[in-house]
């Protein structure tokens, strides 16, 4: 991925402003230079991309946030929750015995809403209507909160994401 040049930037400025004439939509250097650097870890197309998607579907200026949040998008597409609860439910069905193995053919993001191979296989000695009522609503309700955290963490910078998982490992001890 080649990150965005200035002159790139630039170039999508000019298009907004084009867009946007509002005289307080980036009115000066010092604007446009706050705007590049909280956007130059992304790479042209996407940026490009997202500049151009926000244009089409909005009259009224972008930020920052609204322009990230548009780049991370095809990054952070994720199988409904219904369908991820089906994944889950087939590896309790053999978790009894091969909880270690089912939970490592799981999704990633599947697995951190499931936590641990120990919980297949506590969800596998359980009756069949408390796992498909009660498990489901708990795995589904954190399965949800983890899409939405790996959403907001997509429309961080490396660098954001980067000090912000050392600052969780330090508060949990790791």
């Amino acid at each position: 991925m080649e990150l965005l040049t200035k002159d790139q930037f630039r170039t999508l400025v000019k298009a907004m402003k084009a867009v946007y004439a509002q005289a307080t939509f980036l009115p000066d250097e010092d604007a446009v230079k706050v705007w590049y650097a909280l956007l130059k870890d992304l790479d042209y197309k996407t940026l490009s991309g997202a500049v151009q998607r926000h244009m089409m579907t909005s009259s009224f200026p972008p930020t920052i946030a609204d322009l990230r949040k548009l780049a991370a998008e095809p990054k952070t597409e994720t199988m409904s929750e219904l369908e991820a609860w089906s994944l889950v439910r087939a590896a309790v069905s053999n978790s009894t015995y091969y909880s270690e193995r089912e939970f490592a053919k799981l999704p990633p993001l599947v697995q951190k809403a499931v936590g641990n191979p120990a919980n297949l296989r506590e969800m596998a000695s359980m009756d069949a209507d408390t796992v498909n009522s009660v498990e489901q609503s708990h795995f589904i309700r954190s399965y949800r909160a983890m899409v939405d955290r790996d959403n907001k963490l997509a429309q961080l910078s490396p660098a954001m994401r980067d000090l912000l998982e050392s600052t969780s490992k330090i508060m949990i001890g790791g």
